[in-house]
């Protein structure tokens, strides 16, 4: 939220008044009495207008803890995604005004990565995806190994995969494969960010027959989730490894210890459709 009172000591520790702030305009200066005097919050633009005038930004006389309020909602829709719970990301995202709340590069990353998403899911509408990942991908000085800019590479890569352009969607997919293995794992909402990337890539490169990148992918995905215990993609991981097995000529034991697993797994989860596909191989395997 706005701090007013911290407006008002900028404005009165460079010594200027109402009126001197105002530079004599009327109507400004009935809306700055208005905001100092009865808390009525101007326009961003009139608000933009009056910090600049005393050499400040906004998020200068923003509470710190109005931050932590914006994190807190990216992060609710974050965890919705994994829900698939699009209303409630709708209304958490709609509570967010860019050009006011997104002071932090943090939370203005986040945020587009999480519009992108919804465009991408939701809307089906993949241009605006690609607007919004392309806003994180050409951030400045932001590290190769940050999860939002793995997420926005797998982003753009899945749609073009989709759009039949193999060599750009390998070509994002290549950056990922380089950096994924240096992001630090230290919360679950990186955790479950880093097995999607994981298990999508690993996918992606089984489907071209691409095994040593696919299962090195896969490998590290079974591994986080094991020591992580988290097993929300464990059904694909253990599906696709199955996939490679079988394509590679390995063992049969092999892949249907791996179909097994993902059967369990895909069980605990719910997840019909990779269990009907392990059943599907098993059958197949077991002749």
């Amino acid at each position: 939220m706005i701090n007013i009172q911290k407006f008002v000591q900028v404005r009165k520790k460079l010594k200027l008044s109402q009126t001197e702030l105002c530079q004599g305009t009327c109507p400004l200066f009935s809306t700055l009495s208005k905001f100092e005097n009865n808390g009525q919050v101007p326009s961003f633009k009139i608000l933009k207008q009056l910090c600049e005038r005393m050499d400040i930004d906004v998020s200068d006389i923003m509470d710190s803890s109005e931050h932590k309020y914006i994190a807190h909602i990216l992060f609710e829709a974050d965890f919705a995604f994994i829900n698939f719970d699009y209303s409630k990301i709708f209304t958490l995202l709609s509570q967010i005004n860019p050009e006011v709340d997104l002071k932090r590069q943090t939370n203005r990353i986040h945020y587009h990565y999480l519009r992108g998403q919804y465009a991408l899911r939701s809307d089906r509408n993949q241009m605006s995806a690609l607007f919004y990942f392309n806003n994180i991908l050409t951030t400045q000085e932001l590290p190769e190994n940050d999860i939002y800019r793995l997420l926005a590479l797998n982003g753009c890569s899945q749609i073009y995969a989709k759009q039949g352009e193999t060599e750009k969607a390998e070509h994002y997919y290549s950056q990922v494969l380089k950096n994924i293995m240096d992001v630090k794992i230290d919360n679950i909402l990186t955790t479950m960010h880093a097995l999607s990337i994981l298990c999508d890539a690993g996918e992606f490169y089984g489907e071209r027959k691409m095994y040593r990148e696919s299962n090195a992918l896969l490998r590290y995905a079974y591994k986080i989730g094991a020591e992580k215990h988290v097993i929300f993609y464990m059904a694909r991981i253990l599906l696709r490894q199955g996939m490679n097995d079988i394509d590679q000529s390995k063992k049969k034991a092999i892949a249907i210890q791996h179909l097994h697993d993902a059967c369990a797994f895909a069980r605990i989860n719910r997840n019909t459709i990779t269990l009907n596909q392990a059943k599907k191989l098993l059958k197949q395997l077991n002749g």
